[in-house]
């Protein structure tokens, strides 16, 4: 009996798992719908509320709910969300599309001009825009570089054996060989090493974006240490160092401080950031809807 009760209630939770995979697609579906219909009359607090439902019940990321909620944001006036989820939508991580990720770059451009005037208003410190530099960074750490570097290995290897076996006693297909076996190992060496270069530094020091319409940062862990300097919302910082409620984070130009852990929010996360508290409409700083 003991053998057949187990049997049972493995079969249940088979069950239970085959079950909740439509169940759970449904509530993303219709979520997504909702938030869709709210984009479509304007309510974008309905549909910033819509979409971060259907993003919590996703278990990997998706660029086209990240798209919505980022124009979603940023219709509210949230900068720092906006720029967050716009950057995520972006970001080859999430599989955008051609069509989401152009969508994506035009409003994070609309969103980061507003972010610019705010921060010279209100004296914020915002992080430089983005160099050619920084996407060149971003392009060696995507994962077509180590597989270039892989297949280069594995080529080097085989014509290494080739060259070997068979053409070394043959002084025209010898010296061929030899400069196809210094092109793959030249290949196999700077892609692998730029590219552990580029995933190394990214997770030593994380992207993230600030949330907060403001952020102050202080000289040290705790809110009775002096303020530094205020970080405007939707700027984007490096992770440094983490202590208990905090991170010590730095901006491009070396300036650092310490945030509160909830303030900012790294780009790499598998889940997204928790959503704004008391959504409420602010200046609009895009005019695309909020679908893809």
């Amino acid at each position: 009996m003991s053998a057949l009760r187990t049997v049972v209630v493995a079969l249940c939770f088979v069950a239970l798992a085959v079950v909740s995979r439509p169940v759970r697609a449904d509530a993303v579906d219709d979520a997504f719908a909702q938030g869709t219909e709210a984009a479509s009359r304007n309510d974008w607090e309905r549909a910033a509320e819509s979409f971060e439902s259907a993003s919590a019940l996703l278990p990997q990321r998706s660029a086209v709910i990240s798209y919505n909620l980022g124009t979603a944001y940023a219709h509210l006036g949230d900068l720092g969300r906006a720029t967050y989820h716009l950057r995520r939508a972006s970001d080859w991580r999430a599989g955008p599309t051609a069509e989401v990720l152009e969508a994506s770059r035009s409003n994070l451009a609309a969103v980061r001009r507003r972010a610019e005037l705010d921060a010279t208003s209100s004296g914020a410190m915002i992080d430089r825009p983005e160099t050619t530099w920084d996407l060149l960074v971003d392009a060696i750490r995507a994962p077509w570089v180590a597989w270039l570097s892989l297949v280069s290995g594995v080529g080097f290897c085989i014509a290494l054996y080739v060259h070997r076996r068979w053409l070394r006693a043959q002084p025209r297909r010898a010296g061929a060989s030899r400069a196809l076996l210094i092109v793959l190992a030249l290949l196999y060496a700077i892609a692998g090493g730029l590219h552990g270069w580029s995933v190394r530094a990214a997770s030593a020091q994380p992207e993230a974006i600030v949330l907060g319409a403001s952020v102050d940062a202080r000289e040290g862990p705790g809110q009775h240490r002096s303020v530094e300097f205020t970080l405007q919302g939707g700027a984007q910082v490096r992770v440094l160092d983490r202590s208990p409620g905090w991170q010590r984070v730095k901006l491009p130009g070396g300036l650092t401080g310490w945030v509160p852990e909830t303030s900012v929010a790294r780009i790499d996360a598998v889940r997204a950031a928790p959503p704004a508290t008391g959504l409420r409409p602010g200046a609009s700083t895009v005019g695309k809807r909020g679908d893809a």
